[in-house]
């Protein structure tokens, strides 16, 4: 399942010690390549949000000589000892995000980046901010979460759809295995069209700090309950090996989310209703509550039902490649 032609002298990070430790056990001597970028990458002191966030109006400057002003706080969370926090900044009237990256996961998320670097699809960084391990990436004002689909066209959402998917398949192309895809993480830019409707551009798959780069013959990555619980994939719910068809499986579920709506996100694990349909899932294979299989629900278009059931084999070997998948005729229609 590897891409063709993927070997450790063409992409330095497969022998790259953090992407041993994220796979099955390869064969000993894996070697560090230093990042082929022009960032500086220099011994640096702790992160500067180890306690607190970076105050609204703090300036930062980047490896690249740009000085980038604090303009709020997107989100926050505790990893282990230390703060993460993903900020809205600005340079030169441009709005850019920055994202704390943990330190021992520098290198290796530098070097990710490297892989995808020229990717037109997958959202990459564009500058990087070593003294406090921060990475740089072009502002998006919305993600497919927030969207409120009912509101907008089928042509309009399957638009979406099928760039977001040619995010996946650049990925994929390079062998590297998401681990989490869901609606937030597929990022655009909302504008107004000439007839004062809301149009969509730039659709990009974002948050690649959890990517794992699987190197040629790879079984995949193993024990890891990868992904959100929404969108996770038979294989990563058993923690048994998974590969990028587990990413697939991930985006079928957002295809019937986005598109048909069967599925509303209503929060974190802390909602109330998040608890209460995990519960309900528990009853999913009793003997008096059995689910039919995707392929025969009701009514749905047969040509977007194919698509979801060949992306959502139970047997990965089995599923639709992303390449695959956009060739689909439901993507066509």
């Amino acid at each position: 399942m590897s891409a063709p032609g993927l070997s450790a002298n063409t992409y330095p990070l497969l022998n790259h010690p953090s992407s041993q430790s994220r796979c099955f056990p390869r064969a000993p001597g894996p070697r560090q390549v230093p990042c082929s970028r022009t960032y500086s990458i220099t011994a640096s002191p702790p992160m500067a949000t180890e306690h607190q966030p970076l105050a609204k109006g703090t300036q930062v400057t980047s490896s690249s000589g740009r000085t980038y002003i604090i303009k709020e706080v997107i989100y926050q969370r505790s990893r282990g000892r230390l703060l993460c926090c993903l900020y809205r900044a600005s340079h030169e009237r441009k709005q850019y995000v920055l994202k704390d990256i943990l330190p021992g996961d520098w290198q290796y998320n530098l070097d990710l980046q490297n892989l995808i670097a020229g990717s037109a699809h997958v959202r990459t960084l564009v500058d990087s901010i070593p003294n406090h391990h921060m990475f740089v990436y072009p502002f998006l004002d919305t993600n497919l979460q927030l969207v409120d689909i009912t509101a907008i066209a089928p042509s309009v959402r399957k638009s979406i759809l099928k760039d977001a998917l040619a995010d996946l398949a650049d990925l994929h192309d390079k062998s590297i295995y998401h681990t989490d895809i869901k609606p937030a993480n597929i990022m655009m830019d909302s504008f107004v069209q000439g007839d004062g409707t809301i149009g969509f551009r730039n659709v990009r798959i974002t948050d690649l700090e959890d990517g794992v780069v699987l190197p040629p013959g790879s079984p995949g990555l193993g024990k890891r309950l990868s992904g959100n619980q929404f969108w996770r994939s038979p294989q990563a719910w058993a923690r048994a090996a998974q590969h990028t068809p587990s990413d697939i499986v991930s985006f079928g579920i957002v295809d019937v989310d986005d598109f048909d709506g069967f599925v509303e996100y209503h929060g974190g694990e802390e909602n109330p209703f998040v608890q209460r349909f995990g519960n309900l899932l528990l009853t999913f294979d009793s003997a008096d509550k059995k689910r039919k299989p995707f392929s025969h629900w009701y009514p749905v278009d047969p040509q977007f039902k194919d698509l979801v059931s060949k992306m959502t084999r139970l047997d990965p070997r089995r599923r639709i490649t992303a390449r695959e998948a956009l060739k689909h005729p439901w993507f066509n229609e």
